[in-house]
């Protein structure tokens, strides 16, 4: 399984980050590792609103600590660890969904298929990029007398950021258009810590098709992770992904650019 903050950690204790690798393996086995296990045993394939309050409890209280060792020990926010426990975030909401129980989507994080390109020769080169995480499926395709290639297609990509600024966010928007021009019905979004970034910027992306939606984990700077923005993180991913793998049929009367549930339910229930 794809653990970003995990692989962070065993970079830094085997390369001796800074002089710092023995402090950064304590903290690792006597907060991490019990951190970890506690959110990994969370069962997220019906989730309750009491386990997203438990996620948020465990995952405050750690970042917390990770905080207070980092300034502790003077590790800047070029060494990613908190960035890369955001990420890590996404794996334990959505390991338990039965599209990855299944095997029939996984997660990604390199090389996340983003177009073609004609090489000098004229054979097709594949673009790739790397995303900070994705839920995708890989397969193999065959370009006339070219060797197989095996792609990461991307269902739904997530930018994670520990807070988004101006400068950041035209970065996500840029690299969201290409993968969605790549895989036109893939959604993309923007996962965040906190808003640092003027509000009109974010009203003139409502008017914008390259993000699909963004969302803000925390009331500010400093704040705890809020337990319904996260319930409203998983409820949109889910259902991105159901509504992109499992309907293809148009039905009419109703609504038919984007498919709702609740069309069927509310005729059922109300005008039969």
């Amino acid at each position: 399984m794809l653990l970003a903050h995990k692989g962070n950690f065993d970079t830094k204790i085997s390369t001796d980050y800074h002089h710092k690798g023995l402090e950064i393996k304590k903290f690792h086995d006597e907060y991490y590792v019990p951190f970890h296990h506690e959110m990994y045993n969370i069962d997220f394939s019906n989730p309750s609103m009491d386990d997203f309050k438990k996620t948020c409890k465990l995952f405050n209280v750690y970042y917390a600590r990770l905080k207070e060792f980092i300034e502790k020990h003077g590790i800047s926010s070029q060494s990613k660890l908190e960035s890369t426990l955001l990420e890590q975030l996404s794996v334990y909401l959505f390991k338990d969904i039965p599209e990855i129980k299944s095997g029939r989507l996984d997660i990604y994080n390199k090389g996340v298929y983003a177009g073609l390109k004609i090489a000098p020769n004229l054979s097709l080169d594949i673009i790739k990029k790397d995303v900070d995480f994705c839920i995708g499926k890989k397969v193999t395709m065959k370009i006339e007398n070219q060797s197989p290639i095996v792609l990461t297609i991307p269902i739904v990509s997530v930018e994670v950021k520990t807070y988004l600024d101006a400068t950041m966010f035209g970065e996500i928007k840029s690299s969201s258009k290409t993968l969605k021009s790549a895989t036109p019905n893939s959604r993309a979004y923007v996962l965040m810590g906190y808003k640092c970034i003027a509000d009109e910027h974010i009203l003139a992306a409502r008017q914008d098709s390259t993000l699909d939606e963004i969302f803000v984990l925390r009331a500010g700077e400093g704040q705890p992770v809020d337990p319904y923005a996260l319930y409203l993180y998983y409820e949109e991913i889910t259902g991105a992904i159901k509504t992109i793998t499992s309907h293809s049929n148009i039905t009419v009367p109703g609504r038919l650019l984007t498919y709702n549930d609740m069309w069927q339910q509310l005729k059922n229930e109300k005008y039969n």
